[in-house]
């Protein structure tokens, strides 16, 4: 959750910057200085991170941890409250302007809140998010591989003279399946092994045991 959280803060930094100073007014500028302004968006962007993570801390907390809670591992759930904790904080702004200034209430840093929330939740999703809760029982139940042998007590031990009995049933088996058919060499050897396994016949058709029974 952590590492989730501090990607997803770095994400919403590096979008709203984006916002900021778009790729079109950055490629805009002489390429001898396109190095030294990529170096000052991505810092403004790490400080506009800090910011951002001091705000969302809580909210985060909140939506990660019912994500766990509840085992969401949804894209739709992070996005959601990636985007409803940026509106939180467009609301807090305009809530901490002064009368007289300029006011954020506008269109352009309304998407960029939004988009912003928006990378973020998908960040963390992707980071910690599609991992949240407990393994499935059926997926944790193949790894662990067949189960001990089950002791189950008989259920009539009326039956018993009130005795009571356990019944220890096994896990079946594992068998590998057999091939369908068999080359001619395997055949042939067969054959060869029921010849030999077999009682030696005389010449007239009689085994050593019938003619014993015979001479008797």
């Amino acid at each position: 959750m952590a590492f989730g959280f501090i990607l997803a803060s770095i994400a919403a930094g590096l979008v709203m910057m984006l916002f900021v100073n778009t790729p079109s007014e950055v490629l805009a500028q002489p390429v001898s200085r396109l190095p030294r302004t990529a170096g000052e968006t991505f810092e403004l962007a790490l400080l506009t991170a800090t910011h951002v993570a001091v705000f969302a801390f809580i909210f985060a907390l909140i939506v990660a941890g019912l994500g766990e809670l509840f085992s969401l591992r949804g894209v739709a759930f992070y996005l959601s409250g990636g985007v409803a904790i940026a509106f939180l904080g467009f609301i807090a702004q305009y809530a901490s302007e002064v009368p007289g200034e300029p006011t954020i209430l506008n269109n352009y840093a309304l998407k960029t809140f939004l988009t912003t929330g928006f990378f973020a939740g998908f960040v963390y999703w992707l980071a910690s998010g599609q991992f949240a809760g407990r393994v499935p029982t059926d997926v944790a139940a193949v790894a662990l591989g067949p189960s001990s042998p089950e002791v189950v007590a008989d259920p009539h031990p009326e039956n018993r003279d009130e005795e009571t009995s356990v019944v220890i049933r096994h896990p079946a088996p594992l068998e590998t399946p057999r091939p369908t058919y068999r080359t001619l060499l395997n055949r042939l050897s067969f054959k060869k092994r029921e010849t030999s396994t077999a009682e030696p016949e005389s010449r007239d058709g009689l085994s050593d045991s019938d003619k014993s029974d015979a001479n008797r």
